[in-house]
């Protein structure tokens, strides 16, 4: 699976399981970023790998 769709999908599961208003923004050089509330809480750039749903999940939950 391609990265736009995981994004896609991953916005999809947000969106189902926590009622979040999800927008995707294409970047560039790799990047892929979760922010919640304008706060950066997750950077592929800086952990060097694409995340799990999972992984999202509970770092949104702790925000």
């Amino acid at each position: 699976m391609g990265y736009a769709q995981r994004a896609a999908s991953l916005a999809d599961r947000l969106r189902i399981d926590l009622g979040a208003d999800v927008t995707l923004e294409e970047g560039g050089k790799g990047a892929f970023d979760i922010l919640s509330d304008d706060r950066l809480i997750y950077s592929k750039l800086e952990t060097r790998r694409v995340p799990n749903p999972e992984q999202i999940l509970a770092l949104l939950r702790k925000s």
